[in-house]
């Protein structure tokens, strides 16, 4: 083996990824990959980096494996396309100077040892059919500005306490609300399918990938045409609401895409870390306070009380208030470069050191 600088230990199940990063980084010339651990210990070069992708859930094999590589590694890489409690809990017990950590969202805490960067991977992945594939179906399917028959999406997805609160507050006449809770995928009272999806197995969970409109995609990331087209604004229920991060998924990013207002049930300060990365919110037409707020079953009353004060208003009012803001999102969000203007620096980085 042609020795590098640079010696990169990589799990053999993540090289599909990570040969993706390495070339899009444009560092694969550099370095010297090992898929097995003993082989990378004993190697030499004058820079040994350990990658990996955080497993989920996180599994108590992968802690001691960091901990038994990183005597021997300059740096410990450890991406993070999932935000939980326990891969935060993660960060935490793992916080070391060696250790650094790409996310994708919003500490809101201080480490005190570790770098942590931004990896905005739901961001990139959503954007990417719509911004690259399929760049006028959005154009062409939706009139974000038009006052429609109902108000509100809210489409709830897994059974979870903020979910609950809001499936048991929200209005079924005056908003489209689906729960789809444990339920089969396949029921058609707890959730809404595209017309055009085209199922090559049965699905199981919502990132499963399916054909839609000629492209393998995630289920998740497919934004709601038809549901777009008889409500005006959206309830994102995010994964998580935990107050110690922000995690940001696809269902952040569809309502962007669909140039639409949103109330998110989201940790403490969601909407203040949207705004820190320069998205707009609409502190000017609705109040966002509820992002400030520490208990979660008030945060979610308050959001919701904001959910009901809209449905009050006249359609046409709030959404010619809101079109700028809209444009705004949506023009951040398919013209920033996600990838380009937070992962890929900072990963290139370790490397060139």
């Amino acid at each position: 083996m042609l020795l590098t600088q640079v010696g990169v230990f990589v799990p053999k199940e993540t090289n599909a990824l990570f040969s993706f990063h390495f070339s899009k980084c444009w560092v694969q010339h550099k370095i010297t990959v090992y898929n097995d651990v003993d082989e990378f210990v004993n190697s030499h070069h004058d820079k040994k980096i350990a990658c990996f992708q955080m497993p989920y859930p996180v599994e108590e094999s992968f802690n001691a494996t960091v901990d038994n590589l990183l005597p021997a590694c300059d740096h410990v890489l450890i991406l993070m396309s999932e935000l939980h409690d326990r891969t935060v809990d993660f960060i935490v017990r793992h916080d070391h100077a060696k250790v650094s950590y790409f996310i994708c969202g919003e500490l809101n805490f201080q480490v005190d040892h570790s770098p942590v960067h931004k990896f905005y991977d739901w961001f990139t992945t959503t954007v990417h059919f719509y911004k690259h594939e399929r760049p006028q179906l959005l154009s062409n399917s939706l009139t974000p500005y038009t006052p429609k028959g109902k108000y509100f999406d809210v489409l709830l997805g897994r059974q979870k306490p903020h979910r609950d609160l809001a499936y048991n507050r929200v209005d079924k006449d005056y908003n489209i609300v689906t729960y789809l809770k444990d339920q089969d995928f396949g029921n058609p009272a707890s959730w809404l399918w595209p017309a055009d999806l085209k199922f090559t197995k049965p699905v199981e969970w919502t990132v499963d990938r399916v054909n839609y409109e000629g492209y393998n995609m995630s289920l998740s990331q497919i934004v709601p045409l038809d549901v777009y087209n008889q409500t005006v604004y959206s309830l994102i229920a995010e994964t998580n609401y935990s107050n110690h991060y922000s995690f940001y998924t696809e269902k952040t990013v569809k309502p962007i895409l669909g140039q639409r207002l949103f109330i998110t049930l989201n940790g403490q300060h969601a909407l203040r870390n949207l705004r820190a990365i320069g998205f707009k919110t609409f502190d000017t037409v609705i109040d966002e306070s509820y992002d400030e707020i520490l208990d979660f079953r008030e945060r979610t009353a308050a959001a919701l009380s904001q959910l009901e004060y809209l449905c009050t208003r006249q359609q046409g009012e709030i959404l010619e208030r809101i079109k700028p803001i809209c444009e705004h999102n949506y023009s951040h969000m398919m013209r920033t470069n996600w990838y380009e203007a937070y992962f890929m620096p900072a990963f290139i980085n370790y490397f060139n050191q």
